[in-house]
């Protein structure tokens, strides 16, 4: 198994057509069923959000074996969308007087970040979660996760057997190694786990009831839950068990589509960080790496449609979970899952989350 934890989606928007007017699309029920059956996924699911109401949208199925259909509520793991909490955690500390975004990350964790190439004075809170700090990859693509519990300081210490990629700001390189000293600054300033701090600052207030960090050694998710499945040798094989705490506050996060819908809404409308710190997330700098139309802030990442709109929101990959959360500040919020990868291809507009994405903001 790999860990496969990448900051927004990988997808390519390039349909034309009218903007979405604020009522959920026509076309997602369609674009959901077309891309799990042309794709062969397990499944997919969908949920549109606009003012109090819900669509949920589903294809495939949960559990292969027994096709079973997806419930309300489906458990899925987060991945990175972990990390636009742990942005807006670290905010609300600013908004606090508690941080400072562009203070060194050695003033708040002295002597802790060393490694070769790597100057912890010229880094910044700032460079940190807008992945601009240079600092390695903890683990790389071909990395076995630990089968056993892991802390942020393993997962930090790991990456710091590594080389810095670049100088801090010079370049901007998606690092799941950010988020995990992101989550241990918020250790170390409210004296509380980051689990504890998030969910107390965010989840709780929002009343997200089904969202959650699995408790270390816990490697299976809450009922109803989504089996995640990858293509292995040519056979689906099921990835639904996991060692959560190997992505720490990079992906750990386990959640449903209703939940993330209601977050990425509250976000935008101010309800969880203040107007000038919400500003500070939406600070973006080119992402080249994603494709056009892609710019990464604070743990938020904007995509800029070619049909004229601006959603903001972020995604997130790990085995068998391949999510996406997005809304503009108009219309609708979507939460996107699919429960398996497509085949690989050398475009990234096959990317199935982009279909969806389109229906709801830019249908035909």
């Amino acid at each position: 198994m790999r860990i496969t934890i990448i900051g927004a989606v990988l997808l390519l928007v390039t349909l034309t057509g009218a903007c979405a007017d604020g009522q959920p699309a026509a076309g997602v029920d369609n674009a959901l069923s077309q891309v799990v059956a042309r794709e062969d996924l397990a499944g997919g699911v969908a949920v549109v959000r606009d003012g109090t109401g819900i669509t949920r949208f589903s294809a495939g199925y949960s559990d292969v074996d027994t096709r079973a259909g997806f419930a309300p509520q489906t458990h899925v793991r987060a991945a990175s969308i972990t990390k636009t909490f742990v942005a807006a955690t670290i905010l609300q500390l600013v908004a606090e007087g508690r941080l400072d975004l562009d203070t060194a990350i050695e003033t708040y964790l002295p002597g802790r970040i060393r490694g070769e190439g790597i100057d912890a004075e010229a880094i910044t809170v700032r460079q940190l979660l807008r992945h601009q700090s240079g600092l390695p990859e903890y683990f790389d693509a071909d990395t076995k996760p630990p089968a056993y519990p892991v802390s942020g300081d393993q997962l930090l210490d790991a990456a710091l057997t590594r080389r810095a990629q670049f100088a801090p700001g010079s370049a901007i390189k998606y690092t799941n190694t950010n988020y995990v000293i992101a989550g241990l600054l918020l250790d170390k300033l409210t004296g509380h786990s980051a689990v504890d701090e998030i969910t107390r600052r965010i989840i709780v207030p929002l009343g997200l009831s089904d969202t959650y960090f699995p408790a270390p050694g816990d490697t299976g998710l809450r009922a109803p839950f989504a089996h995640g499945y990858e293509v292995v040798d040519g056979n689906r094989k099921d990835a639904t068990v996991f060692n959560a705490s190997a992505a720490g506050m990079a992906g750990s996060l386990v959640t449903t589509n209703e939940d993330t819908s209601a977050f990425i809404t509250a976000l935008l409308d101010g309800r969880v960080v203040p107007p000038a710190q919400l500003r500070e997330m939406m600070n973006t700098v080119d992402w080249t790496d994603a494709g056009p139309g892609f710019r990464y802030g604070l743990g938020l990442t904007g995509i800029y449609l070619e049909c004229g709109v601006t959603v903001w929101g972020h995604g997130g990959d790990i085995d068998g979970y391949h999510s996406l959360m997005a809304k503009g500040f108009a219309g609708p919020a979507v939460s996107i899952a699919f429960t398996q990868s497509p085949p690989e291809t050398d475009s990234l507009a096959s990317d199935p989350r982009a279909e969806v994405l389109n229906a709801v903001y830019c249908p035909k």
